[in-house]
């Protein structure tokens, strides 16, 4: 006898148990959110029904956690769900499925959308709200796409580099493009492996050159580096790193004075008194071991 298909049903959300929670996008979480405060639920959850034993909840939750969270938010009581009869096994391949079908798009799909949906004449805030991002966000995607600019695209959407600052050297030549990766790590923009792959997509953009127009094309042949071209690269490297040198001495400098400078301080019978006077007694260990021998009961 065929079972009858599964029907849609109002069901507790106290009753549902969520075996294997999922960290949310805040951003996407927020969307569905205000979505379903302002239209209501579009979509119901999946469940698999549980045979309750031992004050276990009756219901686990195969698919659509971010909708159940944001209703429980909302503060309601009870939600849509469709209730399927499958064993723990099967429900738990149907949650992976359902995860993997609605993962975070890659960078490079990101871009795919912008593209496309540029190309069909909406404006950048048309696309933002197509996307759920800011219009200026789309602004800058857009500046890259149009220059083929998919290695920064990606660098940005990974958290490398700022999207602005890869704007900035998307429009600069490799010179200037390497004194704005300079500046940015003066200025504390860029720091440690965050420089090593910005300066990595530089050395390939002067080796193969941007991506024309197209930006999924494939990046144009370029003719091997000069000897000219290869001792200016040599020059940028060895300022890169005569920066970073002196930073390193400077700050070493600046650590050796303020050790010196706590190590006399402390050796002041006044200045231990007063810290003993405003209770502050208790000291960093690094700034401790400087402290004479009895520290500042004596």
């Amino acid at each position: 006898m065929t079972k009858p298909p599964p029907r849609v049903e109002m069901i507790p959300i106290a009753d549902i148990s969520i075996a294997n929670p999922r960290i949310r996008n805040p951003k996407i979480h927020k969307m569905i959110t205000d979505s379903i405060e302002q239209v209501g639920l579009k979509r119901p959850i999946t469940v698999r029904r549980i045979p309750t034993s031992d004050g276990a909840l009756p219901y686990a939750l195969i698919c659509g956690q971010g909708r159940l969270e944001s209703c429980k938010l909302l503060g309601q009581s009870e939600i849509a769900a469709l209730i399927l009869d499958v064993d723990e096994e099967t429900g738990h391949v149907m949650s992976i499925v359902e995860n993997v079908a609605r993962r975070t798009p890659r960078a490079v799909e990101t871009m795919e959308q912008v593209r496309a949906l540029k190309q069909r004449g909406y404006s950048d805030s048309e696309v933002a709200t197509k996307l759920g991002c800011t219009a200026s966000w789309v602004n800058n995607v857009a500046n890259l796409l149009e220059r083929g600019e998919k290695r920064l695209l990606a660098a940005a959407e990974a958290g490398h580099i700022p999207l602005h600052l890869a704007v900035s050297i998307s429009r600069a030549n490799d010179s200037a493009a390497q004194q704005l990766l300079l500046d940015a790590y003066d200025t504390g923009e860029l720091k440690g492996r965050k420089v090593t792959i910005v300066r990595r997509i530089l050395e390939q953009r002067a080796r193969s050159g941007k991506q024309g127009k197209n930006a999924f094309a494939k990046a144009p042949t370029r003719k091997p580096m000069t000897p000219d071209e290869l001792t200016k690269l040599y020059k940028r490297e060895v300022e890169m790193h005569r920066r970073i040198q002196k930073k390193s001495e400077f700050t070493q400098q600046s650590l050796l004075l303020v050790r010196q400078i706590f190590k006399e301080l402390f050796a002041n019978k006044e200045f231990c008194t007063l810290l003993k006077a405003e209770n502050l007694t208790s000291i960093p260990q690094p700034l401790a071991d400087l402290l004479p021998r009895g520290g500042l009961s004596r």
